[in-house]
């Protein structure tokens, strides 16, 4: 039987950091990772359009063996 985690953080890097310590904790990946757009910010000046703000969620499962029950 396998246990699974889905692991998120805000950045590539904060996800590579937390996927490290997983995989020498005895986890490994199960297919490739995810990026959702969490939240999106249209900036105005007055009724102007100046810009937009995204801010990202990237997430990846792990997976691991248990043996016994």
């Amino acid at each position: 039987m396998a246990n699974y985690k889905i692991l998120e953080a805000a950045s590539v890097a904060g996800l590579n950091v937390r996927l490290q310590e997983h995989i020498e904790e005895g986890w490994e990946p199960v297919g490739s990772h995810q990026v959702v757009i969490e939240h999106m910010q249209n900036r105005f000046a007055g009724n102007q359009h100046k810009d937009s703000v995204y801010t990202h969620l990237y997430s990846i499962t792990v997976k691991t063996e248990t043996h016994g029950k």
